[in-house]
Formats: C-alpha cells, structure tokens, sequence
C-alpha cells in the first residue's frame, strides 16, 4: 500500500497525501495471527504479497465464528447468547487473573436483579433516578457503595438530544429559508423551555442540561466563561432574551409561547388573538414527535415533550407525541426521512469533528431533494446529516477547515461556529449530559483490584487482566 513503509519486524511509518486530524483514528486495527487467518507462504513484503490474494478475504469469513486475537482472553464458544472467554496465558502483559470470563445478552429490566441475584458479576444499568433508587432499596443503604452492589458514575461520551428533519418541517419546500427556521425554532424555543424540569425529574443531579449539540465530555464544548456562549433557543425572533433571572417556573413556559408566537408569524402563519389559525404554503399545524419509551413513558426527553406538546396546543399547534413501544422502526423511517421529529442520543466520537453529522456537500446537490443520503441529492457524503438535512455551504466549509488544522484553540472556535449554524437550523434540540453507571458486585469482585481510575475514555475492562474475584 503506497504510504505504508515496513522499518522492522514490529514497526512501519506511514505518509498521508493530507493533512487530517481524524486520520490517526482510522489506524485503530485488530492484531490478527497471519498464520490463523492467512496463508504463510504467500507473505512476501517485498513482492507485496500479504498472506493472502489481494481482494480474497474468505479465509478471513470462514473463521468469523472462531475468532482469533492477540487480547487478554481467547474466545470459547458463543451459545445462547452467551460469548465464553478464556484467560490467555500467553497475554504480553501477563494471564488474566480471572480463568473465565462470560459476556452475556441481558435485557435492561434483568441487570441491577442479576447482580443481585448472583448472576452477572459487572453490568451498565441506564442510569436514573428510579435506578438509583432500587439499588439503594437493594442495598439498605445510600451511596455508591453497598454491600450488595457497588456503583461507579461517569460522563457519557455523548449526550441526549430532540432531533428535527428541516426537509419534513420547513416553509414552501426550502429548509434553508429564513421562514423554515422561523418555524423550527417556534416549535423549538417550547420545547428547551422544559428541559432543565423534564432532566431532573428523570436524572436528577446525574445528568445535566446542555445548550449545544457536543457531549461536555468533548475538548471542543463551549464554556459558560466562552464570548458569545448563549442558552438553546433563549432569544425571541428579534434578538432579545426570552427569560429573566428571576422568572419563575410557569413565567418560563409563558415566556417561551409568547417567543414561539412571533416565530409562527414570522415565519409566515397566521396568528389571531393569541393562537394560530392558518399555516403558510408547505407548513402544517401538526407535527408528530417519536420517542423510543417503550409505550410506558420510560424516557428522558418524554416529560418535557409532552409537556411542550400541552403549551403549543394552547396556541393552536398539534404536536403529536408517539410512544414507541418497539423503537426498532424508528431509524428506518428516519433513514427514509418520514419522521418529523425524534428522541435519541448520540455517541460522540473521540475527536469532535462533524463531517459525518453535519456535511452535507451542498455544491455537489442535483436538486433533487431527499435522493440518496445527500439532503439534496447528489454523491452520498456526509453521513448522519440524511437526519437532519442540513445543506449549508459555510457549514461545510467550516467543517472541512477545522479538520485539516492541528491546532486545537483554532478547532474550537471554528466548532462553537459551526455548533452556532446548527443551533441557527433549529433541528436539534441539546438536551442533557447524563453519566453512565457501572454495577458491580459487592459480594464477588474484589473492588480493590478494579480499573482504580475509570474515566469516560479509560473503561473498567482496559485493566480487566487484574481484576479479581472475592
């Protein structure tokens, strides 16, 4: 491969045609054993003969179910949905302390009971208030550490958000006009308005409200202390706060529909006595909201949804609010932009760039919209913008800058930029930075020779080769 230098047994460099500062992270590979999953008599670096023809990967298929790695345990068998690891002796840093180690599918309702139960050792409950609660019940008493179970808290590399596809909701059929944001952000300005209620009643102090659509856990997350940092969708059509320090509760909600009425008119509706009574050409009065909350409510974002939902029907908005009890159609129709608004979270990627959420290669677009995963058409770039359908030249020409400096002061600042567009698109609602919890049981793993520093980045398992049981 042209670039790629062998320099001895167990080194190489590698030149790139660019600078890229996500290059390094398309490197992370696998160890694999050439003499397992290839063929030694055809390596031969020199000829460039790898240990197999080039193109033919079936060697490489025909031990999907028996893999082979270089990690701390070797795999077993995989049996009724179960994945069986045994300790490697030959690990470079040393065998496992633990002989045997079990992966096993659990369902969310099973994990906090099986650690109770004596059935799973480790599990990653989805944390929350009720959960909180039940593990206290479970172990008599409050904190992370009881005699049952021991928990860990630590920030999800990701966040939750309220998500919006400017080609379903927009003004005569143009998603970039001044009137389709006018509209997204009616509807958007209800909606933030009950976040930090909506969060506490589900996390309490274990998750917190975002303004910008990055996880906090980024390097590139705008800072209260940051110019120009602003509150989601707290301004009015004209520029000016919506709140006041010492509004309370119910002044917020008030605030926030009065806002939301003069983006109705703006963006073209006609608004009498208080409430909408007529919709411009290619708008509606009724919108749907998709939530994944198993049909019983079980979701962070649903209180504050249905509660936007209540205020925007005083104004004459209908905002539908669908409970999926089965979310598995959810990302389909997302994928065939026939949802108009969902709930869902990211997770964030390493580095912050946004060339996969948000380019859209508006310069290539054919005209065509909603072809292909382009928003307008044209070459399928991008990625995760199909969702969104973003198509904005100076957002994709931000985008491609700050990915080819390495200098991260100027990444920033071109992000809380590129963040300020998105927010201006008024498709994403940023919602709330939760924390991830690790269970552990108390009674059977010995918590003294556990990951000491388990961070967001570093995982309980990086060290697992020490972990002990009781």
């Amino acid at each position: 491969m042209a670039g790629i230098v062998k320099t001895g047994d167990y080194s190489m460099t590698l030149t790139t045609t660019e600078l890229s500062t996500t290059m390094i992270y398309q490197l992370q590979m696998p160890i694999a054993p050439l003499h397992y999953y290839g063929d030694e008599s055809l390596y031969d670096y020199d000829n460039n003969s790898f240990g197999f023809a080039k193109g033919d990967l079936s060697s490489v298929r025909a031990k999907t179910s028996a893999p082979m790695g270089a990690g701390m345990f070797t795999f077993s068998k995989y049996s009724d949905g179960v994945v069986y690891l045994d300790a490697n002796p030959d690990y470079f840093n040393g065998a496992p302390k633990v002989a045997h180690v079990n992966m096993k599918e659990t369902q969310e309702a099973d994990k906090i009971t099986g650690v109770q139960a004596g059935t799973i050792d480790i599990s990653d409950p989805s944390y929350s208030l009720e959960v909180a609660d039940q593990i206290a019940d479970i172990n008599g008493v409050e904190g992370e550490d009881g005699p049952v179970i021991t928990t860990r808290l630590k920030d999800y590399r990701g966040y939750g958000y309220i998500a919006l596809s400017a080609k379903n909701v927009n003004v005569g059929g143009d998603p970039s006009s001044q009137a389709s944001k006018d509209l997204r952000k009616a509807i958007m300005t209800v909606i933030a308005a009950y976040r930090d209620e909506g969060i506490d009643s589900y996390y309490g102090d274990t998750a917190t409200v975002i303004n910008y659509p990055i996880s906090n856990t980024s390097w590139a997350a705008p800072s209260v202390t940051d110019d120009g940092y602003q509150i989601a969708y707290s301004t009015d059509v004209d520029g000016n706060e919506i709140y006041t320090s010492d509004m309370k509760s119910e002044d917020k909600y008030a605030a926030a529909l009065q806002a939301a009425l003069g983006y109705f008119e703006a963006a073209g509706y006609t608004v009498e006595d208080g409430k909408l009574t007529a919709a411009p050409a290619g708008a509606k009065l009724e919108y749907e909201v998709q939530i994944p909350a198993d049909g019983s409510g079980d979701h962070p974002s649903f209180m504050m949804i249905s509660e936007a939902s209540k205020a925007l029907a005083t104004i004459g908005m209908n905002l539908i609010v669908t409970d999926l009890s089965d979310s598995s159609g959810l990302w389909d129709g997302i994928d065939a932009r026939q949802v108009d608004m969902w709930c869902a979270a990211w997770s964030a990627t390493v580095d912050p760039d946004m060339y996969q959420i948000y380019y859209s290669d508006v310069a290539d677009h054919n005209g065509d919209p909603g072809v292909g995963k382009n928003p307008y058409g044209g070459p399928a770039q991008g990625g995760s913008n199909k969702m969104y359908c973003i198509a904005d030249a100076d957002l994709d020409s931000m985008i491609l800058t700050a990915r080819e400096s390495l200098d991260q002061s100027y990444r920033k600042t071109m992000y809380k930029a590129c963040l300020d567009i998105v927010v201006d698109w008024a498709v994403e609602v940023p919602v709330y930075q939760r924390q991830n919890a690790i269970i552990f049981s108390t009674e059977r793993v010995n918590m003294s020779t556990m990951t000491p520093d388990i961070t967001t980045f570093y995982k309980w398992y990086a060290e697992i080769e020490k972990i002990e049981l009781n």
